[in-house]
């Protein structure tokens, strides 16, 4: 969801955002950033009311980066207080497992022009230099999740019951 679609006057209540862990062999991951705000994140968004979480996962990430994917886990959930300011809302990210890139497929990623009001840039981050890219809350959220990849504990996104995907 582009961030203009979001009523800064009136937020809402309560978000839920669906952000997405992309890695490639190398231990990279794919980090956009925003025009909106400073620092670099996860690409993702705000989930449209109705809107399954991976659904919303898949879309903001063909919407950021071109890529059509498949999400079918979470690797984590991050409460996120409100801002100072209240101009966002109290919330929820959850992150989703986008899998790991070949090179080829890494190589390939760009900010599409739909997306360029949104986003400044696009770039792969190794681990171990995410602490120059991205705020200490993101940090702690990427490495989290990247932490649950490794360990195979990302758990299935359900719906009604029932796991979503294939």
């Amino acid at each position: 969801m582009a961030h203009c679609d979001v009523d800064s006057a009136s937020p809402p209540r309560r978000r839920i955002g669906a952000v997405v862990l992309l890695l490639t062999t190398t231990r990279s991951v794919l980090l956009v950033k925003p025009t909106y705000r400073q620092g670099w994140q996860l690409p993702g968004g705000g989930a449209h009311e109705g809107e399954r979480i991976a659904d919303a996962a898949a879309r903001e990430l063909r919407e950021e980066t071109g890529l059509t994917r498949e999400i079918t886990h979470l690797l984590a959930v991050d409460q996120v207080p409100a801002d100072a300011d209240r101009t966002s809302a109290e919330g929820f990210n959850v992150v989703c497992d986008g899998g790991t890139l070949t090179a080829g497929e890494a190589a390939s990623v760009a900010i599409p022009e739909s997306a360029s009001g949104e986003l400044s840039d696009i770039k792969w981050v190794p681990l171990d230099q995410l602490s120059r890219f991205t705020e200490p809350y993101q940090e702690r959220r990427i490495r989290q999740a990247y932490a649950a990849v490794q360990l195979g504990a990302g758990l299935p996104l359900l719906s009604h019951g029932h796991p979503v995907g294939r």
